[in-house]
């Protein structure tokens, strides 16, 4: 294969710090199935916005695989929701700038549907064929979120354009594919249902002992890893309740999201300010100060020692379109915690690697992690069968292939939808 892909990721910069209020799983996607592509021999550019007049406007990070940044509206990271008044200039610049370099792409991948707008004019513009792969979907979260949703009204009937125009769409999970046949009428037999997979040399368990340590948390404490946004719908609200309602000195929450910190924890005076200031007045109001310790962002190659020293990790997502850090954290020998909602209803396997909860529901949650607290032998096992789980059905190598394969079933066809 040798065939020239152009990724359109406009707010997923694939080397952007992850923490960041609109960093993490697509970025993790885009850069992950980018670079297993070009270790396939493929050619990928991933066209993404600035966020830095002081970023290269061109970077290759891996064999095959490079960012080309997008020098539209200001450089500096903005509201996602802001982007939408940018998309025409985006769709513009791109063909532009492929003309004037030389370029030439066999099939478009879009991600996210502000930058599936720009897959669509892409497609019409050079004839190819388009891929897409929506990330999260905006009806289910109107109906999850309600007034705390902030998409434009414009989103939805972008999403039902990309349905139609795109000549594949991959599904993160079985229950994307039902909701996007429910909501926007997608064809079933255009769309392929490929997991999110996990880097599996970045994410391994370390010994879960001398990763608490490390952490400076002791050995005989029941710790409780979050990673992941400080985003409302990230539920961090419901965990912090549930701790509160277990009243249990020895469980612990580490919490390893926001701005990009060096500090090994931060202290009450960082969080007086945004975007932990909310969480700190509920914790002081709960009266769980010395049971909650947040990190601040870390890099991708440090989690693996906070979920390595997990107990169990939880993610206790109002919505989630797959759930990255479950498996990141499978891989890690972690069992999990997880709200029953969107892909990690499917990936994370009750009473194999973890357990579910109804979202929003702190007292369930707590019922959760009072058996992990009361049951370390069955903890355990789940721990113990976290990482085979990982390996057998989430290797980016494998999900790579066949995304692969979806590429060339359209190239050589000469499939490409008017």
């Amino acid at each position: 294969m040798s065939w020239a892909i152009s990724f359109i990721s406009v707010h997923g910069d694939p080397l952007a710090p992850l923490g960041g209020p609109h960093h993490g799983g697509q970025n993790v996607y885009v850069k992950e199935l980018s670079s297993h592509l070009g270790a396939l021999g493929l050619n990928v550019d991933v066209y993404s916005r600035w966020e830095s007049d002081q970023q290269p406007s061109s970077e290759p990070y891996s064999r095959g695989a490079r960012v080309i940044r997008i020098p539209v509206g200001p450089p500096e990271t903005i509201q996602k929701e802001s982007i939408n008044s940018f998309l025409k200039d985006i769709a513009s610049w791109i063909p532009t700038y492929q003309v004037q370099q030389g370029l030439h792409y066999d099939l478009a991948h879009s991600h996210y549907y502000f930058s599936g707008a720009v897959g669509v004019h892409l497609k019409r513009t050079w004839g190819i064929p388009l891929v897409h792969t929506f990330h999260s979907l905006g009806a289910i979260k109107e109906a999850t979120l309600g007034e705390e949703d902030h998409s434009p009204d414009t989103r939805f009937r972008i999403e039902q354009l990309i349905c139609q125009e795109a000549d594949r769409i991959i599904a993160t999970n079985p229950q994307e594919k039902e909701d996007l046949r429910k909501y926007y009428q997608a064809d079933p037999n255009k769309i392929t249902v490929l997991p999110c997979g996990v880097n599996l040399k970045l994410f391994q368990p370390l010994p879960q002992l001398e990763s608490k340590k490390e952490i400076a948390f002791s050995e005989d404490t029941f710790l409780i890893t979050y990673v992941g946004r400080l985003d409302e719908r990230k539920g961090i609200k419901t965990l912090l309740e549930a701790v509160a309602l277990l009243d249990d000195p020895s469980i612990q929450v580490v919490i390893v999201g926001g701005p990009a910190s060096e500090k090994p924890f931060l202290s009450w005076s960082d969080l007086s300010r945004d975007p932990y200031r909310p969480y700190a007045e509920l914790i002081d109001k709960l009266g769980i100060n010395k049971q909650i310790t947040f990190t601040g962002g870390k890099p991708q190659d440090q989690l693996q020692k906070y979920y390595s020293a997990a107990d169990v990790t939880v993610v206790p997502s109002y919505y989630e379109p797959f759930g990255l850090t479950a498996i990141e954290a499978m891989a890690c020998g972690s069992s999990v915690i997880a709200s029953r909602v969107g892909g990690l209803k499917s990936s994370v396997l009750e009473n194999k690697v973890g357990a579910l909860f109804e979202p929003r529901s702190p007292e369930r949650l707590a019922e959760k992690i009072r058996i992990f607290h009361d049951q370390p032998a069955m903890n355990a096992e789940l721990r113990r069968n976290a990482r085979p789980y990982v390996v057998e059905k989430f290797s980016w190598k494998a999900i790579a292939g066949e995304i692969a394969r979806v590429y060339q079933e359209l190239i050589e066809s000469g499939e490409s939808q008017s």
